[in-house]
């Protein structure tokens, strides 16, 4: 069987279907962030001032998701992506062990980290191919 070429090459479909994921769950996210930022509280440490962290990631987020669909820079739009959702590990990881879980049980939490982890291989996969 002879390769494809053109817009539908097995290539071009999953670099389309991971600039499509980053872009909405940073976008979506980062909307969600903004427009209820109550909602996310319970995820933010007591340490830190929740509301300014909630709306400075949420713009974030809007801005990952957006730079992830230019073509010139959708390869750091990856890379930030990858960066943002390995930050966002330690936070996942934290119900494991906090007093109050944000999402229990512990079925909850490790799906969350199972989905953070397939984010940051995207991310990567996304910067990696458009680094070529």
């Amino acid at each position: 069987m002879a390769r494809s070429s053109g817009p539908f090459t097995r290539k071009a479909v999953v670099d389309w279907a991971l600039v499509g994921l980053v872009a909405f769950v940073m976008i979506g996210g980062g909307a969600a962030h903004l427009a209820a930022p109550q909602a996310f509280a319970p995820l933010v440490p007591p340490v830190l001032p929740a509301t300014p962290v909630i709306l400075g990631a949420g713009v974030v987020q809007f801005l990952i998701g957006l730079v992830a669909l230019w073509p010139r820079t959708r390869a750091w739009g990856g890379l930030a992506f990858a960066l943002l959702c390995a930050a966002y590990l330690p936070l996942h990881l934290w119900d494991y062990v906090r007093p109050d879980p944000v999402f229990a049980p512990p079925v909850a939490t490790t799906l969350r980290v199972v989905v953070q982890g397939l984010f940051i291989w995207a991310g990567i996969v996304l910067w990696r191919r458009g680094r070529r």
